[in-house]
């Protein structure tokens, strides 16, 4: 698929726990959003005006996106792959846990029903952005070599 019919790119990973024993806030309306006006503004707007359309609306987190931030998430994230040659995206995560990558992170801590609401909400947001009549503006400069390193 040529990168320039890409509109936007959706990553949703670590969407299954983030409850308040996991992520200090977390609870079932907690997500973390990186990515998301890095490129386009728009995008991040059209995702705050669809999660708002949600029955149950999210309570978004945009802490790991700021410039300069240790951790680092932008640069890190699968989402990342994309947003270096000027695709909008969004990295949709409910927080890293005390389990992440251990062999203690077993499938009865997993939030079903809060890892649902998300992918039904970015199945709601996909939908929008396809059905827009026009591709998602690019407002923000992207980096011009694609493979220089990440500047968080």
């Amino acid at each position: 698929m040529p990168r320039d019919s890409i509109v936007t790119e959706l990553d949703m990973d670590m969407i299954g726990r983030g409850s308040a024993a996991d992520v200090a806030d977390g609870g079932p309306a907690y997500l973390e959003l990186i990515g998301t006006r890095r490129l386009s503004t728009e995008l991040g707007d059209v995702a705050e005006r669809v999660d708002a359309a949600e029955p149950i609306p999210f309570r978004f987190n945009y802490a790991f996106d700021a410039p300069g931030d240790r951790e680092q998430y932008y640069c890190r994230a699968d989402h990342y792959s994309y947003a270096r040659y000027g695709i909008p995206s969004i990295n949709f995560s409910r927080g890293d846990h005390p389990d992440y990558h251990e062999v203690t992170d077993e499938p009865q801590y997993i939030d079903y029903d809060a890892m649902t609401r998300v992918a039904v909400f970015v199945r709601d947001l996909a939908l929008t952005i396809a059905n827009l009549d026009h591709r998602v503006a690019i407002d923000h400069a992207k980096q011009k070599d694609p493979h220089a390193d990440c500047v968080q």
